[in-house]
């Protein structure tokens, strides 16, 4: 009889294992970033991780479409402290008990994201070579995420490494930490006034303003990883007079088409075609120089009469998309980027102010990176493959308010083989085995059937608020959302909505509601 209640202890414990971790859901994580503000080509934040085992702390520029971890390693500065500290510190993974290389030479680690784009006859990206492999990894207040894919850079022209978040994002989930494969990031801005988030498995519904979630779909890309793209609709530069705020002087789009546009924090540039980004920086006295950085740059020219135009010129980008409204996002043409050393033909002594845009030879394989993203709320959700875009509250002084999203309990539990019996006849084991079975099938079923029933209620299509075309006063600055109906149909131009604010250039922030889960 002993071996019977094993058998029925066995099933039982899987059972209670079962209901435990369905019941049991994890919290989300929060990442934590530096003091530090790194790069060349301005400020930019780096998220705080560490790796191996013991850990190494690196931190790393938020790359939204890479799917692997990227340190640098102290081969990639030659071995200078200088170097290795300016750049968020190196990761030796030959000092790491736990790494795995998967391959016994250096390899091209895929850095490259957006293929296709392509500027000045040469392709956007630059090519990271090192040694892949796994290790261990610890972010956002949870250790020990194992099997994480890290690859060592040796060589790159990178400044930070890059911190993908697909793969880490997944082995969250799977290894239960988190409720569900998503994310939220906000890059932040280097003026100081916004800091930097990023949310595993789920969201801070307080960094945005209320009433204009967009969603997309990621689809997959040649490489097979998804990617963000979205249509971008209309572009408008708007410059106003310095008594005058209340109406763009250019009405019409810079567009004479809809772009489709990638989204990808790995850049800071926003990457368009050399039509607009050359309308743009003659409008703000920007001059393109080719002997900056290798590849070129626009350069503000301060004696340009039009330089005078900067700090009241804002670009307002709108995108069609689906969820609860169309988002009409407006963005101050940043002037406080700074180009500095080591960036070719910068002197170490003089930064230079430059125009965050890149043209691109091909229209169709357009980028907005981080330049675009200090003023957008963006998460991604691998279970659903859908991402979203909000408009960041730039004056929020609330606390934060965490929303996790949820997500079946990922597979796979184990089973226990049941021990055989000679004291009991075969029929007798079988009836017990196939009672526990059914009861534990029973469970089963009832926590399945709870799961699928937060799904479909999370993939519910997100409301359309009364009050989508309100106007909402923050500090002085008017922000009104545009629906479809605002905009008019069959390709139709309108004028853009008015966007007025007594001493300061106009940004427009978009609500959203609740992200898309």
């Amino acid at each position: 009889m002993s071996r019977t209640f094993k058998i029925i202890a066995g099933f039982t414990a899987l059972a209670a294992a079962v209901a435990q971790q369905s019941s049991s859901v994890p919290d989300i994580a929060v990442a934590q970033f530096g003091q530090v503000w790194y790069g060349p080509d301005g400020p930019w934040s780096a998220a705080e991780v560490e790796v191996g085992t013991p850990s190494q702390k690196v931190y790393l520029t938020v790359a939204t479409l890479q799917d692997t971890i990227l340190p640098i390693t102290p081969d990639a500065c030659n071995g200078i402290k200088a170097c290795i500290e300016g750049r968020g510190n190196a990761f030796n993974q030959t000092s790491s008990s736990t790494w795995m290389p998967t391959a016994d030479r250096d390899t091209e680690l895929g850095a490259d994201m957006s293929a296709g784009v392509i500027v000045n006859g040469q392709a956007y990206g630059i090519e990271v070579r090192g040694v892949p492999g796994q290790d261990t990894v610890s972010i956002g207040g949870i250790p020990g995420i194992a099997n994480v894919s890290v690859g060592a850079i040796r060589s790159t022209r990178i400044n930070n490494g890059l911190l993908g978040l697909r793969n880490i994002t997944q082995q969250m989930y799977l290894q239960r930490q988190i409720p569900s494969p998503s994310w939220a990031y906000n890059t932040g801005s280097g003026d100081g006034l916004r800091l930097p988030q990023l949310v595993f498995g789920g969201y801070d519904k307080s960094k945005y303003l209320p009433g204009s979630v967009q969603n997309h779909s990621m689809l997959p890309v040649e490489n097979g990883r998804p990617t963000m793209k979205a249509t971008l609709d209309y572009f408008f530069l708007n410059i106003t007079g310095p008594t005058d705020r209340r109406s763009f002087k250019t009405n019409s789009s810079l567009l004479s088409e809809p772009l489709e546009v990638t989204i990808d924090s790995s850049t800071p540039y926003c990457w368009l075609p050399r039509a607009i980004t050359d309308k743009i920086a003659q409008s703000v006295g920007a001059v393109w120089n080719e002997s900056i950085g290798g590849s070129g740059y626009y350069l503000y020219n301060l004696s340009s009469p039009a330089y005078k135009n900067l700090d009241s010129s804002t670009l307002a980008f709108h995108f069609n998309g689906t969820g609860d409204s169309w988002l009409f996002n407006s963005i101050s043409v940043s002037h406080w980027l700074f180009l500095a050393a080591p960036t070719e033909g910068v002197d170490p002594a003089s930064p230079l102010r430059y125009l965050p845009l890149r043209p691109v030879d091909n229209s169709s394989r357009s980028v907005l990176g981080r330049a675009f993203l200090q003023q957008i709320y963006l998460t991604a959700n691998y279970h659903t493959n859908q991402f979203s875009m909000a408009q960041i509250d730039l004056d929020s002084q609330s606390a934060s308010q965490y929303v996790r999203v949820e997500a079946p309990v990922p597979p796979e539990l184990p089973t226990p083989s049941p021990p055989s019996s000679k004291k009991l006849s075969d029929g007798a084991i079988a009836g017990i085995v196939i009672g526990v079975v059914a009861a534990v099938a029973l469970i089963l079923g009832l926590i399945f059937w709870q799961a699928k029933k937060r799904r479909k209620a999370a993939d519910q299509p997100i409301p359309t608020p009364p009050d989508a075309d309100k106007v909402y006063p923050k500090n002085g600055v008017y922000y009104r959302e545009l629906s479809a109906d605002n905009l008019g149909g069959q390709g139709r131009m309108v004028p853009p909505v008015e966007l007025y604010a007594p001493t300061y250039p106009v940004e427009v922030p978009a609500d959203m509601g609740e992200i898309s889960k």
